[in-house]
């Protein structure tokens, strides 16, 4: 008879991981992970490796675990793969896997790796510590996009400083849901910020400045040893400072000296293209529209959202439409309108696609078509209301021409029919 671990073993080397039961669905029933199913070459490779190829992945391990404790993920995280790709059955190269991309906060991308090292090695503690973190804070991610998506409705006005964007203040009439106010009124410190650093707080304290690594590391005069701060604001690093310096004050004082990590890009129509730096985890697209100084000839700004991959649309004439917040490594395009047009048949002189003007009406439609033709009477508009169907008005020539009724203004795409 298999044991429990053989046949967990077993399940992997045919094809299937397995996972927690308890991790399958949450407490409303969805479904949460499911079984992921692993391909041929997977299973290949969980052959025992040979003599040479295990003592290879462990002096690879020992190389990898330098890469980390230095914070260099993305190297540490390339030379674990090599580790289980020589020695597929070393669960603490998939646990160093895992824990690296947990420190790039590729959290699917760990869940998958413990989840294998977890099988061979089911009772390493430290390992279900993670594998459960990673869990939460792809849930937690999960939430906060879909959230992010729901609420891009109004948000605050702000102030902006010229090329170093920043949120001064709110509005005090305007509302927005919570989590997007945060986003205005925060800094989560970010590789290549550089940080004022002051211990024990007196006026004679030694300051620091010290630039957050690319991992995410920064180590001021004081430190015992290396701080991970990226993610975190300014008062959490204190208190994560106080927390390891158990003889320090609790006047610990750090302070962004250099905004650097939060960038976005500007371009087009606009007298200062380029990378902006932006002092918040949000902005108003306005305030960055505003800063980049758009040209006379500039009439929409186009909002490629990094994260979503989504593109959004808005008009310079309508100010109030670019309250949506733009975050760090979004893209902003300010350029001219695409041309719109409307559409004239029937009893005209000239008829036919004609181009489109904001304010246009429908007796202006007529004249710049050469006007109706002889015993003309009514002018039908049909114009899609956004489900792709469209519907129909009708409109008595004389009633507009007299004064009767409000001259109707036309809409891009209308099609206008004038009938006798």
């Amino acid at each position: 008879m298999f044991s429990a671990r053989l046949l967990a073993i077993a399940l992997v080397v045919s094809g299937i991981s397995v996972l927690p039961l308890a991790a399958q669905t949450d407490s409303s029933g969805r479904p949460r992970y499911a079984l992921r199913q692993q391909s041929a070459s997977d299973a290949d490779r969980l052959r025992r490796p040979s003599s040479q190829d295990s003592s290879e992945a462990k002096r690879l391990y020992k190389v990898g675990v330098k890469y980390g404790r230095a914070g260099l993920f993305r190297q540490a995280a390339e030379t674990f793969e090599q580790v289980v790709k020589l020695n597929p059955l070393f669960a603490e190269g998939y646990f160093s896997l895992g824990h690296a991309y947990s420190d790039m906060r590729q959290w699917q991308r760990a869940i998958n790796i413990l989840e294998r090292g977890l099988v061979l090695k089911p009772e390493n503690k430290e390992a279900i510590r993670r594998l459960a973190h990673a869990r939460n804070m792809l849930d937690r991610d999960a939430t906060q996009a879909q959230d992010a998506l729901e609420t891009n409705g109004k948000r605050d006005l702000a102030q902006c400083s010229h090329a170093s964007l920043s949120v001064k203040g709110l509005s005090p009439g305007t509302t927005k849901p919570a989590n997007d106010i945060d986003l205005t009124k925060i800094y989560r410190v970010g590789p290549g910020d550089v940080l004022a650093v002051s211990l024990n707080g007196s006026s004679t304290a030694k300051r620091s400045l010290v630039t957050v690594t690319a991992g995410g590391l920064i180590e001021p005069d004081g430190l015992s040893s290396p701080l991970r701060c990226t993610g975190l604001t300014v008062e959490e690093i204190e208190a994560e400072v106080r927390s390891r310096q158990p003889g320090l004050t609790t006047d610990v004082e750090v302070s962004v000296s250099e905004y650097v990590s939060h960038t976005l890009i500007v371009s087009g129509l606009v007298k200062e293209p380029g990378v902006k730096i932006i002092k918040r985890e949000a902005i108003p697209l306005y305030v960055v529209v505003a800063d980049a100084q758009p040209l006379p000839e500039a009439e929409n700004v186009t909002l490629l959202r990094h994260d979503t991959n989504e593109s959004f649309v808005f008009e310079l004439s309508k100010p109030t439409e670019m309250n949506m917040l733009v975050r760090p490594r979004d893209v902003i395009t300010v350029q001219v309108k695409p041309a719109e047009f409307y559409y004239l048949s029937g009893a005209v002189a000239s008829p036919g696609e004609k181009p489109f003007r904001r304010g246009l009406t429908l007796s202006q439609a007529l004249i710049a078509a050469g006007g109706p033709l002889k015993d003309a009477n009514e002018a039908q508009l049909f114009r899609d209301s956004g489900t792709g169907f469209l519907g129909a008005s009708r409109y008595k020539i004389k009633d507009i021409d007299s004064g009767k009724i409000a001259d109707p203004r036309i809409q891009p795409g209308d099609r206008i029919t004038i009938i006798k």
